[in-house]
């Protein structure tokens, strides 16, 4: 008899595979391809994501935590090299929204459509609530703290949404000016 493994990790692999269908056949997610990346069963996967927005949903949480990973991260690297200084949260969140992960963008953009389910908006709000309360925290004057995290925001965002970009050189001034605010 073949041993189940544990259900938190068939859930890791089942976001894995969908990570990876993503990546291979962009928004275009069907729960068939996923089980089968998986090498799961479509039924094992409907146990644990009865529906295709239950999936996403997961997979937006796992972004998420990622991006809060990558942020810890940041931000540990801030303090040990410029110490615990007010801003060393911002910076670290400037340098990663400057530096997306790989899968982040491809992701983000397959996962786009999550904002318009009403009900799973709210709980992936309450997840990404850190951002507000972390940025005000961060020492700097709260109009301040916010106006950095909302242009790195608005950054990521119009890019994704198509809205023009800026080129290498407006993106390295920008940065350098957000983190000018950062600075005593």
């Amino acid at each position: 008899m073949a041993k189940r493994q544990p259900p938190e990790l068939t859930r890791t692999t089942l976001l894995q595979a969908a990570t990876r269908v993503i990546r291979t056949h962009g928004a275009t997610l069907s729960l068939d391809a996923v089980a089968r990346e998986a090498g799961i069963s479509k039924g094992g996967l409907l146990h644990h994501y009865p529906t295709k927005d239950h999936l996403l949903t997961a997979l937006a949480h796992a972004l998420v935590d990622q991006f809060r990973d990558e942020l810890r991260a940041a931000h540990a690297s801030e303090i040990a090299t410029h110490g615990d200084t007010p801003g060393a949260w911002l910076r670290a969140y400037i340098h990663v929204s400057f530096t997306p992960a790989q899968d982040t963008e491809l992701l983000s953009t397959a996962l786009a459509p999550i904002a318009t389910l009403p009900d799973l908006l709210p709980d992936l709000q309450a997840a990404q609530a850190f951002l507000i309360t972390d940025a005000q925290a961060d020492g700097l004057p709260p109009g301040r703290a916010h106006a950095i995290r909302l242009a790195c925001d608005g950054l990521w965002t119009g890019h994704h949404l198509g809205l023009p970009d800026l080129t290498n050189e407006q993106r390295a001034a920008l940065k350098e000016e957000l983190l000018s605010w950062t600075r005593p």
